[in-house]
């Protein structure tokens, strides 16, 4: 059974919006789908979050310049995704 990386894009997007973030899942045809996450409090912190697997075929939650977590470790990347988009104090 192949699980769909959308699915895990979307449980991040719960948790991250727990957190304060707008988040906006982008899925057009031909294109890897995208977690768009903006720091409402500071939008020009903005990163897109994707889930792609490694050469082993496991998932993965990635900017699009660095691996962040295995897809189900959903805290530790919502942590990850949360210090880079920090605005000072948060």
């Amino acid at each position: 059974m192949s699980v769909d990386p959308i699915d895990y894009l979307r449980e991040l997007a719960v948790e991250l919006e727990t957190r304060r973030f707008a988040v906006r899942l982008c899925v057009q045809d031909g294109s890897t789908p995208a977690l768009t996450v903006v720091n409402t409090e500071a939008p020009v912190l903005t990163e897109s979050i994707l889930a792609v697997p490694d050469v082993d075929g496991r998932l993965w939650f990635s900017f699009f310049w660095k691996r962040i977590t295995p897809v189900t470790d959903l805290v530790a990347a919502a942590d990850r995704i949360e210090r880079v988009l920090a605005e000072v104090g948060r």
